[in-house]
């Protein structure tokens, strides 16, 4: 009998134990998911504040006019870091210090060079201790000075004489009257040489000085032209142009491979307020390995039907972004860019430190990336000149490069599981998923 009360109470001990391991258990699960959501939410609160740091400090596009033309439209420009100059140190020859500095170096070789000759003349000849003259021993140092020349305006009259056949007046009652030709300008009967249009031009797209700074710069330099003056010159640019524009569309078309991307633009009504409604610039490039052309669309709105309208009934290769619009463009092969992947990873490290960089899952989605750019490089470089890159390139891609993007696959699906949507991780695997799947 005690052994049968022994064990009943063995037994509810045990199931006592048991129930409460299990209980503990179950707590030790839902502190586990507590944590993993706190740590995802953490992650994308600190993926948000990131971000918004680099909206506030980082740079800004610029604004644009809202009665932008067809042709000259603005593109973000994005232009080369600072170089620092390297400190020279003089001894009986000039001397670089060495310099970490691995970006682009100063380089002043297509500059014209003008060669200045310092030398002792008259009296500063003769020696100060014995009064002889001295002799030319050869050169000391040298020194390189960057001179800034500073540019002009000059209005050049061009007068056009007519000359007369007095003779043929004579003999025939005709003067046989012939002028002397004048110089041919862009713009039929007006002030605006080839030369100065050409430098409007590149002050507004290439240096983004706006035409209203255009107007004090030529203010400065003695010449009153006001930003109307300035913008019909870049309108009619525009027009002369086109013919070239539409030529180099010609020539993109028939290319077997065609990038494209869009961009949001804010722009200025004329009341100098920002429109409220976005435009757009799209681009369409070739491959820069072969003659490279790059052209600008202007569009007012992001629909499928401008890369549509653009493209037409091209029948290469198109690589874009996932961005749905460019279905539209029905005969092309879509193919994406890694480059547009590579960005969401980035963006979720960016800001973080080493540390947080340990326990950061986007910091693996980002090296996957740059492993497949790494691949591709190495195989540049090291195959381009063969004349049988291409069929190297296939082989080499399908033996590695094919098992890193399954392996880069296998991540997503896996860590997209876990990811809030809303999270810049969650985002990024979001988009990644969207382009292997499509």
């Amino acid at each position: 009998m005690d052994h049968e009360i022994l064990t009943n109470e063995l037994d509810e001990k045990t199931k006592s134990l048991i129930e409460k391991v299990e209980k503990m258990e179950n707590e030790i699960n839902e502190k586990d998911e507590e944590i993993r959501k706190l740590k995802n939410e953490l992650e994308f609160l600190k993926g948000v504040i990131s971000g918004k740091n680099r909206k506030i400090f980082g740079v800004s596009s610029e604004q644009v006019d809202a009665n932008q033309l067809s042709l000259f439209n603005e593109a973000e420009k994005f232009s080369d870091s600072k170089v620092e100059e390297p400190t020279l140190e003089e001894i009986t020859y000039k001397r670089a210090k060495k310099s970490n500095y691995t970006g682009k170096k100063d380089n002043l070789a297509n500059l014209e060079r003008v060669v200045i000759e310092h030398k002792l003349e008259g009296d500063d000849l003769n020696c100060k201790e014995c009064g002889e003259e001295l002799v030319e021993i050869g050169v000391k140092s040298k020194k390189e000075i960057i001179r800034y020349v500073p540019a002009k305006l000059i209005v050049e009259e061009h007068v056009i004489y007519s000359y007369a056949c007095k003779s043929c007046e004579k003999e025939t009652g005709e003067s046989n009257i012939i002028s002397a030709e004048a110089p041919q300008t862009i713009f039929y009967n007006s002030m605006a040489s080839n030369e100065l249009v050409a430098h409007t031009l590149v002050l507004k797209y290439q240096h983004a000085m706006p035409l209203y700074r255009q107007e004090t710069y030529f203010d400065m330099m003695g010449a009153t032209l006001s930003r109307q003056t300035l913008c019909n010159w870049t309108m009619s640019a525009a027009e002369a142009l086109e013919p070239i524009y539409n030529h180099m569309k010609k020539e993109l078309l028939n290319r077997k491979y065609i990038n494209a991307d869009e961009t949001a633009l804010k722009v200025i009504n004329d009341n100098g307020k920002d429109s409220k409604s976005k435009k757009y610039m799209w681009l369409y490039m070739s491959n820069i390995n072969s003659k490279p052309v790059i052209l600008y669309d202007y569009q007012s709105t992001r629909s499928s039907s401008c890369p549509k309208n653009f493209l037409g009934d091209f029948k290469g290769f198109l690589q874009t972004d996932g961005y749905n619009g460019y279905n539209s463009v029905s005969n092309a092969t879509r193919v994406y860019c890694l480059a547009h992947i590579r960005r969401y990873f980035h963006n979720i490290i960016v800001g973080l430190n080493e540390e947080a960089l340990k326990s950061s899952r986007g910091v693996i989605g980002f090296n996957y990336c740059e492993q497949i750019y790494k691949l591709e490089k190495e195989l540049r470089e090291a195959y381009s000149s063969d004349e049988n890159y291409y069929d190297i390139r296939f082989k080499v891609r399908a033996e590695k490069l094919a098992p890193l993007i399954d392996n880069f696959i296998d991540y997503v699906e896996r860590e997209i599981k876990d990811a809030l949507p809303r999270s810049p991780l969650g985002k990024a695997l979001d988009y990644a998923k969207s382009i292997y799947q499509d």
